[in-house]
C-alpha cells in the first residue's frame, strides 16, 4: 500500500480511538512523577528487561515483591561479587521472564555500569543531563541490552518531555505495519511513518504509541 494512503487510513481509526481513550492516556501521563524516584533509571531498566519479548514478565519480576526485592540495586550490592550472576539467573527464572539467563547477564552488566557512575542517583542525573532526545538515546543504548526500542520506551514510560514525539517500535507496531501492507528498511523510517500518522490524527507520538500498544486488536478490527 502507498505510504500516504496507509498513513491516512490508520489516522482515520486512531483519531476516533484517541477521543475514546482520553482518560486512559491521561492516567498514564501521570507516570511522569516517577522521574522523581532516586532509583528511576534502575527501576525502569529492570522493567525493560522484565517486559522485553513478553510483557507478562512484568508480573513476575516487578509485580512480584519477593522477586523484585532481590534485584534492587542495594540487594545486588549486598551480594558477594562472585554470587551475583547466579542469583540474578535464579530470580529471572523464578519470575518467568523470557530469556532468563540472557536477561540476568544484561541486569548485571547494567548494575556494573550504574555502579561505576556512582550509583542509581548519579546515573539518573547523568541521563537527564544528556542534551535532548538523541543524547539520552545514546546514553541508554550504551547500557547492556538496551537498543532502539527501550532507549525510547524507558523515557516514554514516564512521559518525558523530550520523548513525547517518539515511537517505541516493537512487535505490536510491526504487526500494524504488516496489516497496512507497509515495510521499512530502518528503525528511523518506521518511526517516521508513525509520527506522520500521529500528526494526521492530531495527537503526539507518545499517545499514538500507547494506543497501538494497548489497543492493537481494536485498531486491527477497525482498519
Amino acid at each position: 500500500m502507498d505510504i500516504t494512503v496507509a498513513q491516512n487510513r490508520l489516522a482515520t481509526v486512531v483519531r476516533r480511538l484517541a477521543v475514546e481513550k482520553r482518560a486512559f492516556l491521561d492516567k498514564h501521563k501521570a507516570n511522569h512523577a516517577d522521574l522523581a524516584r532516586p532509583d528511576f533509571l534502575w527501576h525502569y531498566l529492570l522493567q525493560s528487561f522484565a517486559t522485553m519479548g513478553r510483557s507478562s514478565g512484568w508480573d513476575g519480576l516487578i509485580g512480584n515483591c519477593s522477586n523484585y526485592v532481590r534485584v534492587t540495586f542495594e540487594a545486588i550490592t549486598a551480594l558477594p561479587e562472585t554470587e551475583r550472576l547466579a542469583e540474578l539467573k535464579t530470580v529471572c527464572w523464578a519470575a518467568k521472564v523470557r530469556m532468563p539467563d540472557k536477561k540476568a547477564v544484561y541486569i548485571l552488566g547494567c548494575y556494573d555500569a550504574v555502579r561505576d557512575m556512582g550509583g542509581p542517583e548519579e546515573a539518573k542525573a547523568r541521563l537527564l543531563a544528556q542534551p535532548g532526545r538523541e543524547g539520552k538515546i545514546r546514553f541508554l543504548k550504551a547500557l547492556p541490552g538496551i537498543g532502539d526500542k527501550y532507549a525510547r520506551n524507558i523515557m516514554m514510560d514516564v512521559y518525558h518531555e523530550d520523548f513525547r514525539d517518539s515511537i517505541a517500535v516493537d512487535a505490536r507496531i510491526k504487526a500494524v505495519s504488516e496489516s497496512l501492507g507497509v515495510s521499512f528498511g530502518s528503525y528511523a523510517a518506521h518511526e517516521a511513518f508513525y509520527l506522520g500518522v500521529a500528526r494526521l490524527s492530531g495527537i503526539n507520538g507518545w499517545e499514538l504509541d500507547r494506543l497501538l500498544y494497548n489497543f492493537r486488536s481494536e485498531v486491527a478490527s477497525r482498519l
